[in-house]
């Protein structure tokens, strides 16, 4: 009897060691279940805010109607850059969200307009990993008192992570409840598709000569230097029209000192402008490379600019433009990366900033551009068109266009 009674004893003490590990292994799975998924959450919706137009189910839509991903949550100031977020993507029910379907080993997801909704299917499976995302403008998510100003380009982003679908896990508040919630957040920085905005209607780190074409550069920005035209080398104005501030005429800048140095290589002319390298720049999650071997024309152009709104284009060969309805506004400007030619075989009209990387960029035809154009190399040809600079769109171009990238230090997944 003495013998049986330890025996039980030992075996009572095992199965109670059993029990705490299958409970603590159980804990274990459920709270790095909650987390991956609010992982999972952070890197989809900064997949997102680098894509394409979505619709409600968040996929990629064709229609010019629908919104991406950037334009439902986040709203951009034109001249200062600051992200400002409404109070339904901050507070509900403007909040993205997607669970696992364990049966097609996909994620559902919804992304809801102003108006919010539903999500079109939810899990029956009580297990259904899930998350959901929201943003907040980067003063309202200090933790400390008296707010930082805020900088501009950044926002915050909140990811809530749960084992199931549960609205009382998912949305933002305090949390009590037998399921586990993981939580990280971080700060996302818009890495500007046009770091440093020209200062001339038409700059080239080479030689320009039009050939006596009617070529018109235009600067009559109001407080502004007035530079028409700037350039390394020599600077030919024959059958050039020149515009600056009323009542002065426009400003050549021939063989400029930083232009002409020999130290200032292509690479560094395009790292100038853009912020980084030719093959860092190409290949960020917000450029759109486009094949132009066979030289692309207005439509393939425009269809790329309509349908990835906020992103920069890297047409990699040559550009022809033939008229239509016009390229990008000046509310909404476009970055044009050509490696290439670009010019016109009708009048057509384009709102941002083109850049050439072509050793001579040989222009063609006639038509506008409102911004500004900027050649890597020297630019001749003899295309009789009109550049009229604007620092109001390429301040647009500036804060609205781009690469959303994670802040470094800024990332944590702890209260």
């Amino acid at each position: 009897m003495v013998l049986f009674f330890v025996i039980s004893l030992v075996a009572a003490y095992s199965s109670r060691n059993i029990i705490f590990e299958q409970r603590t292994a159980a804990n274990q799975y459920t709270s790095t279940v909650s987390l991956e998924a609010a992982n999972a959450g952070l890197e989809w919706a900064l997949g997102l805010l680098n894509g394409s137009r979505i619709d409600d189910s968040c996929v990629p839509a064709s229609s010019s109607s629908s919104a991406s991903f950037r334009q439902r949550y986040l709203s951009v100031d034109p001249t200062s850059g600051i992200i400002s977020v409404s109070a339904a993507v901050r507070d509900g029910p403007q909040w993205p969200s997607c669970w696992h379907n364990g049966a097609t080993n996909e994620w559902v997801c919804h992304c809801p307009g102003s108006g919010g909704g539903s999500i079109a299917t939810t899990p029956t499976d009580p297990f259904a990993p899930s998350f959901r995302v929201r943003f907040i403008q980067l003063d309202e998510a200090a933790t400390i008192s008296p707010a930082p100003a805020t900088r501009p380009g950044i926002v915050a982003i909140e990811v809530n992570g749960c084992t199931s679908w549960d609205s009382a896990c998912l949305d933002f508040q305090p949390y009590k409840k037998d399921w586990c919630r993981g939580t990280v957040c971080a700060q996302l920085a818009l890495a500007s598709g046009v770091k440093s905005p020209p200062e001339a209607a038409i700059t080239a780190r080479g030689t320009i000569d039009f050939g006596g074409a009617a070529v018109t550069a235009a600067n009559a920005e109001v407080g502004a230097h007035g530079f028409a035209v700037v350039a390394g080398g020599t600077v030919n104005p024959t059958g050039m029209t020149l515009l600056g501030p009323p009542p002065s005429t426009g400003i050549v800048v021939p063989n400029d000192p930083g232009l002409a140095d020999p130290l200032f290589t292509p690479e560094r002319m395009f790292a100038a402008t853009f912020g980084v390298w030719p093959s860092t720049y190409v290949e960020q999650p917000g450029a759109v490379k486009v094949d132009c071997s066979a030289t692309c024309d207005s439509t393939t152009v425009r269809n790329a600019v309509d349908a990835n709104p906020g992103r920069v284009l890297v047409l990699q060969g040559n550009v022809l433009l033939n008229g239509g309805s016009s390229i990008g506004t000046a509310t909404d400007p476009v970055v044009l990366m050509t490696t290439g030619n670009f010019g016109f075989s009708s009048s057509t009209d384009v709102y941002g900033l083109v850049y050439s990387r072509a050793a001579t960029w040989a222009t063609s035809g006639s038509g506008n551009i409102y911004g500004a154009m900027v050649a890597e190399g020297a630019i001749g040809g003899s295309g009789s068109f009109t550049v009229g600079y604007s620092k109001d769109i390429l301040d647009r171009a500036r804060w609205s266009t781009g690469s959303f990238v994670m802040v470094p230090g800024s990332w944590k997944d702890f209260p």
